[in-house]
C-alpha cells in the first residue's frame, strides 16, 4: 500500500512539475526563450517533433497548412533534433513554412513529453490544459475547436447540426 502511495505521489508531483515548467527553446539564431517571459498572460501551442519521427513528418505538411489557416494560433514548433541544422535542413528541404525551433530532452521532459509528436495546450495563465501524444488530425473539426477555444479572438469552426443537415436535403 505504501508502494501505491509513493507512485501515485510522484505521480502528482511529475504533473505539478510538468504544469509549472519554465520551459525553454532556442531559435535559428541561437537565442534562448522562455515560456514564461515570451508568451506571458498568452495562451500557447507547444508541439514537440524530430526530423527522425515517422509521424511527425507524417503529420508536418497537414499541421503546417491548418497554422496557415489559423495565423491567430500561437504555436511552438520545437524539435528535438541533436542540432539545429537537422531540423532546419528538414524544413527546407520539404517546403514546410515554420521557424526552427530547438530544445532538449531535459526541457521537453518538463514539459511531460513521452512521445512524439506531442501537442501541449497552455493557457494564459502557463498551465497545460492538455496533452496529446501521437499524430492529430488537423482536419478533425473538434480537434480545430479543442485549440482554436484557447484563443478567444477566433470563432470556432461551426459542425453542421443534423437540423442543418436535414435542412439543406430539402433545399
Amino acid at each position: 500500500m505504501k508502494r501505491i502511495y509513493i507512485g501515485i505521489l510522484a505521480s502528482l508531483c511529475l504533473l505539478v512539475s510538468a504544469q509549472a515548467a519554465d520551459f525553454k527553446w532556442m531559435d535559428d539564431k541561437g537565442e534562448l526563450y522562455n515560456l514564461s517571459e515570451a508568451y506571458n498572460g498568452q495562451p500557447v501551442v507547444v508541439h514537440f517533433w524530430a526530423s527522425w519521427c515517422p509521424p511527425c513528418v507524417a503529420e508536418m505538411p497537414e499541421m503546417s497548412a491548418w497554422l496557415e489557416e489559423h495565423p491567430e494560433v500561437k504555436f511552438l514548433p520545437v524539435s528535438l533534433d541533436r542540432n539545429l541544422a537537422a531540423a532546419q535542413n528538414f524544413l527546407q528541404q520539404n517546403n514546410i513554412p515554420l521557424p526552427t525551433l530547438l530544445t532538449d530532452n531535459s526541457q521537453s521532459g518538463r514539459m511531460g513529453v513521452r512521445g512524439l509528436p506531442t501537442t501541449i495546450l497552455i493557457d494564459q495563465h502557463g498551465k497545460v490544459l492538455s496533452s496529446h501524444i501521437g499524430m492529430q488530425d488537423w482536419q478533425n473539426t473538434l480537434w480545430t475547436n479543442q485549440l482554436l477555444a484557447l484563443f478567444p479572438s477566433r470563432h470556432l469552426q461551426k459542425t453542421a447540426t443534423p437540423v442543418e443537415i436535414a435542412h439543406t436535403k430539402h433545399n
